[in-house]
C-alpha cells in the first residue's frame, strides 16, 4: 500500500511539470523532423518570438486566474502599436511614445475593469465589445495604413544583442521579474487568486472586489501595451494588423497550456512562460518546415488543439491521482 501511495505521489509531482514535459516532447519531435530546429540561431529566434507572447500571456493569465477573460488584448496590441508609431513618426520622442502607449494600455484596462468590476457585466461580453471599439480606433488612427518607424534607440532595444542574448529577451526577463514580484509578493496576486477561487469568500474577507477588478484589467492593459512596444521595436513599419486575434489566441493558449485554469483560481508564471515557448517553437518549426503563410494558422491551430487536449488529460489524471492519494 505504501508503495502504491508513493508511486501516486511521484506521478502527481511529475504532472506538475506537464507544460515543461510538453515543451521537451515538441522539441524532440521537431528536431527529429528537421535538424535545423536545434541550431543556436533558431533557438534564439524562438526566444525572440516568445518574448512579446510571454508578456501578453501574463496579462491573459492574471485575468483568467480572476475568473474572467480579456478578448480585447489582441486588438489592444494593434492600437497601442499604432499609437507608438504615430508618436514616433517624424522623429518623435521615444520616452513620450512609451509613456503614451502605456497610458493607452492602462485606459483599455480601466475601460474593461469599469464594466466588469463596477457594472458587474460578464468579461466575455465586455471585452468582445471593447475589441470592436479598439479595432475601430486603430483603423481611425492609422489613416495612411502603415507607419514608418526609424527611431535608432528603439531599434537597438529590439534588434541588437547584449552578451549574445537579444535585448528584447533581456527586457522580457526584467518585465517578468517585476510581474512575478507583483503577483507573488503583494496583495494584488493573493486577492486575484482569491477572486478566482471564490469571489464571495474574498468579498467577505474584506477585499475591495471592484477596485481589484480595476487593477486586474489595468495590469492586462499594461501588458498589452508592453507587448505592442516589443513588437514595434522589431519592425520598421507598423500596420493596424500587427496584433489581432492570432496574437490573442497565442497568448491565451500559452496561459492555458501553461496550467492556468479557464475557471479561475489557478495559474503560474513559470507555466505561462513555458506555454509561450511552446507557441513560439510551434510557429518557428512550421516556418522551417516550409508551411505556407496561408496554411500556418491551420497547422498551428491543430497542434495547439492537440496540446490542449493532452494537457487536459494530464490534469484530469492529476486530479484523480490526488483524490486516490487522499483517500488511501
Amino acid at each position: 500500500m505504501d508503495n502504491i501511495k508513493m508511486n501516486r505521489i511521484t506521478i502527481a509531482r511529475l504532472l506538475d511539470f506537464a507544460p515543461l514535459i510538453l515543451l521537451v516532447v515538441f522539441f524532440i519531435v521537431f528536431s527529429a523532423m528537421d535538424s535545423r530546429i536545434m541550431t543556436g540561431t533558431n533557438l534564439l529566434q524562438v526566444l525572440i518570438q516568445a518574448a512579446p507572447i510571454a508578456i501578453l500571456s501574463l496579462g491573459a493569465m492574471i485575468v483568467l486566474i480572476s475568473g474572467g477573460i480579456d478578448l480585447s488584448a489582441g486588438y489592444g496590441v494593434s492600437l497601442c502599436a499604432v499609437v507608438a508609431g504615430v508618436m514616433l513618426k517624424d522623429n518623435g520622442s521615444l520616452l513620450g511614445a512609451i509613456g503614451t502607449t502605456l497610458l493607452v494600455g492602462a485606459l483599455i484596462g480601466l475601460f474593461n475593469g469599469f464594466f466588469v468590476g463596477k457594472l458587474k457585466l460578464q468579461s466575455f461580453i465586455v471585452t468582445l465589445g471593447s475589441m470592436s471599439v479598439i479595432q475601430g480606433l486603430t483603423l481611425y488612427l492609422a489613416t495612411s495604413g502603415v507607419i514608418l518607424i526609424t527611431n535608432p534607440t528603439l531599434k537597438t532595444l529590439g534588434i541588437k544583442s547584449t552578451l549574445g542574448i537579444p535585448n528584447i529577451v533581456w527586457i522580457a526577463a526584467i518585465l517578468i521579474i517585476i510581474a512575478a514580484f507583483l503577483i507573488k509578493r503583494t496583495s494584488f496576486g493573493l486577492r486575484t487568486y482569491g477572486i478566482g477561487s471564490s469571489e464571495e469568500s474574498t468579498r467577505v474577507s474584506g477585499v475591495p472586489i471592484v477596485r481589484q477588478q480595476y487593477l486586474i484589467y489595468i495590469f492586462s492593459g499594461v501588458c498589452t501595451a508592453l507587448a505592442a512596444l516589443m513588437l514595434v521595436s522589431r519592425v520598421s513599419i507598423v500596420s493596424p494588423n500587427i496584433g489581432g486575434t492570432t496574437l490573442l489566441m497565442d497568448a491565451i493558449t500559452a496561459a492555458v497550456v501553461g496550467g492556468t485554469s479557464i475557471f479561475g483560481g489557478k495559474g503560474s508564471i513559470a507555466g505561462t512562460l513555458v506555454g509561450a515557448l511552446i507557441i513560439s517553437l510551434i510557429t518557428q518549426a512550421m516556418s522551417i518546415f516550409g508551411i505556407s503563410a496561408s496554411s500556418l494558422d491551420f497547422y498551428k491551430g491543430m497542434i495547439i488543439v492537440l496540446a490542449l487536449i493532452l494537457d487536459t488529460v494530464i490534469r484530469e489524471s492529476k486530479i484523480v491521482l490526488n483524490k486516490r492519494r487522499l483517500s488511501a
